[in-house]
């Protein structure tokens, strides 16, 4: 085995997996609510070299050579939940949330959790996301204004608190939750994310007629991107220096 060759071919599957990670934080520099990912690199465990069947001077050397890497690796995928910027958009149902937390959604799958507030209202008046899953009220069941609102309008206000109201009349409040350790937390589809740990009280607020952009910063995202390229060709470069040795040991070398 050429352990450089070795060594040189993970740090090429590192910074592919690190490329495919900062490509699909760019691709949802404009997704709402949406948390850039971070890859977090350790090497190999060390492993003790020893010569086996050695002889120097005609006498047994089977010491010790020492420790040695045998390459790198992603240890863990980091999701960071920094606060994105608050943007205004004045749409009756959009709320962003200031603070730790996250507003609870039920799917097929189960309930999930988002940051993304951009909601809408269904034909039946329950409050939605965008692919049609229904936004909760603390008490577990999807948040309704009534089928007639849409037909006859209205206005709808939502306290900081979550209480949300239809003209002046409450309907519900929603269901929002913190979670002490956001590792817990595993990124699905759409933006959601399933919890791993019962969630604890919010202590937050949210704003009604705003959307939390994502926190995806595209200019860092870029140069982050270009360092990658670069670390794979220098990975690259090693193992093409390496098969040209091998090259011209088996070629040169081996014939002399």
């Amino acid at each position: 085995m050429i352990r450089g060759l070795y060594t040189a071919a993970t740090g090429m599957n590192v910074q592919t997996k690190k490329m495919d990670i900062i490509s699909n934080d760019l691709a949802n520099v404009n997704t709402t609510g949406y948390k850039k990912d971070t890859t977090i690199i350790a090497s190999f465990p060390q492993v003790l070299a020893s010569r086996i069947d050695d002889m120097q001077n005609h006498i047994p050397n089977n010491g010790t050579i020492g420790n040695m890497s045998l390459g790198a690796k992603v240890d863990e995928v980091y999701t960071n939940f920094i606060q994105g910027s608050v943007i205004k958009t004045d749409g009756m149902v959009d709320v962003a949330i200031q603070g730790e937390g996250f507003f609870a959604v039920q799917t097929p799958g189960g309930v999930l959790y988002t940051r993304d507030g951009n909601f809408s209202i269904n034909q039946e008046g329950q409050v939605v996301t965008k692919e049609g899953y229904y936004l909760l009220s603390q008490g577990g069941t999807p948040l309704e204004l009534g089928q007639d609102f849409l037909l006859n309008g209205g206005t709808v206000t939502i306290k900081e608190s979550g209480e949300l109201y239809r003209g002046s009349e409450l309907v519900d409040t929603i269901a929002l939750v913190r979670f002490d350790d956001p590792k817990t937390l595993t990124k699905v589809n759409d933006n959601l994310y399933e919890a791993g740990a019962p969630g604890v009280p919010f202590q937050g607020s949210i704003i009604q007629g705003f959307l939390e952009a994502s926190n995806v910063n595209p200019v860092i995202a870029m140069v982050d991107m270009i360092t990658v390229s670069r670390a794979y060709e220098a990975n690259q470069k090693v193992i093409q220096t390496h098969d040209a040795l091998l090259n011209k040991t088996v070629n040169e070398v081996g014939r002399a």
